[in-house]
């Protein structure tokens, strides 16, 4: 385990607690309607362009709970959103995207360019679903202290660097109503 990174040496660490949860709390391998309106509307009201979004339960794989990916008329062609539908998925290895590394941070990721940081320009969604920008944050699990899951949305174009804040700003609103959702799901075990 000594060539993993310090984020993927504590993803692993924490696996099967949150793996268990994950599947009490059932988020952890099938769609869940609440989570899919949800980043619907994290989409929306994101100020990004054809944005995609993802509610991401991260276990030893990501698997998106909720998710939004934009529309052959966003998009300008049938071909290109099936194309993406396609590339995406609900499921997510974990070297893949951002998601993984948000998890392991208490502050939310915001990157107007991913290829400003020669660690995130390597990724393999940039390539492969053409992702240039990203805005993600992590979900916590109240009773267990541990995070859960993340949100995020991402878009294909670059942002201007001017709107870190505004897309930072973005990210702790929506991420306390992601929180909210999750504690409402949490709350209910009880």
């Amino acid at each position: 385990m000594s060539d993993l990174t310090r984020t993927q040496r504590t993803l692993h660490a924490q696996t099967p607690h949150r793996m268990a949860r994950l599947y009490q709390l059932a988020l952890a391998d099938r769609p869940d309607e609440e989570f899919d309106r949800f980043t619907k509307s994290l989409a929306r009201d994101s100020g990004i362009p054809g944005a995609l979004a993802m509610s991401n339960a991260i276990s030893d794989r990501q698997f998106f709970t909720g998710i939004h990916l934009p529309s052959a008329d966003e998009l300008g062609s049938v071909a290109e959103a099936e194309a993406l539908a396609a590339a995406v998925g609900r499921v997510m290895p974990l070297e893949h995207g951002y998601c993984p590394e948000t998890l392991d941070r208490t502050k939310a990721l915001i990157l107007p360019d991913v290829c400003m940081k020669p660690d995130f320009a390597g990724n393999d969604v940039v390539d492969l679903v053409g992702i240039r920008t990203y805005m993600g944050i992590r979900l916590m699990d109240k009773e267990m202290g541990i995070p859960l899951m993340t949100i995020c949305v991402v878009g294909r174009d670059i942002r201007p660097m001017e709107d870190g804040r505004r897309m930072l700003a973005y990210m702790k609103e929506r991420g306390a109503q992601g929180q909210y959702l999750l504690d409402r799901r949490i709350d209910a075990l009880s």
